[in-house]
């Protein structure tokens, strides 16, 4: 018996399975498109055919002739990720605001990204809905992973603020985003950085019309704000650092806004809720159908080759009296 081939050739295979699956658990690892992953991939190919070939030949027996079914379904799924990592699109990641939408072409498809409210921001709960004519509409939420062809589609929660503003009176007043395609929002995405401190921190602009406001706002860690003169209840909270300018950019006020706390600056009174929004994530994966039918070839040809063994006496039952 030919143990040596036999225990290499399974034990590429189960390596090479478990990359290929590796690609839909950690789909946005770079290591996937790679030529280095290819090439580990591609050797594992050639060690499995060659003990395939010669189990079809009969060199190792009955057995061989069984784990050839299972070595083939090996090569299926790792063909399979070798065709994703190669093949497949680079990763897209794509922000967009509430209540946007979003074209994805890979997908001939459109990226619905819902509206958010203050909770929404601070429990991370929004969902990002994709539609494709003649299809079901999918959603996806923070904790979901859909399959989508040869695409996984996740989402990543990225930094949000949501701002309530009001005059001194207490009057609620409209937010704008004049470079922002959601021109009315009042949910900050912070796409900018700016380096304060030593740290690159993320910042947004917004305007208040009715008081001919600017205000930017820079998204401070909780980390930061425990050196902060802030509250005592509020050091450790993540907060806004506004800078705060009328339209002819003279500055009018400077101040920290910790999260769920109100200010008051400028004439403004703000209030900023500090939580996440999602980024739809947009990986290549190894084609479901294909991998699916390798894994499971590879399953039935273990099973086919154990009860063979089984029955040819290769692995006894043991005595109940122990002898």
């Amino acid at each position: 018996m030919r143990s040596s081939p036999r225990l290499t050739a399974l034990t590429v295979a189960v390596v090479c399975i478990g990359l290929v699956v590796a690609q839909d658990v950690v789909p946005l690892v770079d290591f996937f498109h790679t030529w280095q992953y290819a090439t580990a991939l591609a050797l594992g190919v050639v060690v499995m055919l060659g003990y395939l070939n010669g189990a079809l030949r009969g060199q190792d027996g009955m057995v061989g002739r069984r784990l050839a079914l299972a070595l083939a379904g090996a090569v299926v799924a790792t063909v399979t990720g070798i065709v994703s990592g190669l093949l497949g699109p680079d990763t897209q990641t794509v922000r967009h605001a509430p209540g946007s939408v979003a074209p994805i072409p890979d997908l001939h498809a459109a990226a619905f990204f819902t509206s958010a409210d203050a909770a929404t921001i601070a429990n991370g709960t929004a969902h990002v809905i994709l539609r494709r004519p003649n299809h079901a509409d999918v959603e996806i939420g923070p904790n979901d992973r859909k399959f989508l062809g040869a695409s996984v589609l996740l989402v990543e929660p990225s930094h949000a603020a949501f701002i309530e503003a009001r005059d001194a009176a207490g009057n609620r007043l409209t937010i704008t985003q004049p470079t922002n395609a959601a021109f009315l929002s009042p949910v900050l995405l912070f796409p900018n950085e700016q380096e304060i401190a030593g740290k690159r921190l993320p910042f947004d602009t917004f305007a208040v019309p009715a008081l001919q406001r600017i205000v930017k706002a820079v998204l401070l860690p909780a980390s930061m704000t425990t050196t902060l003169r802030v509250r005592p209840e509020d050091a450790g909270k993540p907060a806004l650092l506004y800078a705060v300018d009328d339209e002819h950019n003279t500055s009018l006020g400077l101040t920290i806004d910790p999260d769920g706390r109100e200010v008051f600056v400028a004439g403004l009174r703000l209030r900023a809720t500090i939580g996440s929004y999602p980024t739809l994530v947009v990986a290549s994966a190894p084609e479901p159908f294909a991998l699916s039918a390798g894994v499971g070839l590879f399953i039935a040809g273990l099973l086919w080759a154990g009860i063979g063994l089984f029955c040819a006496g290769a692995l006894p039952l043991r005595n109940p009296s122990g002898s």
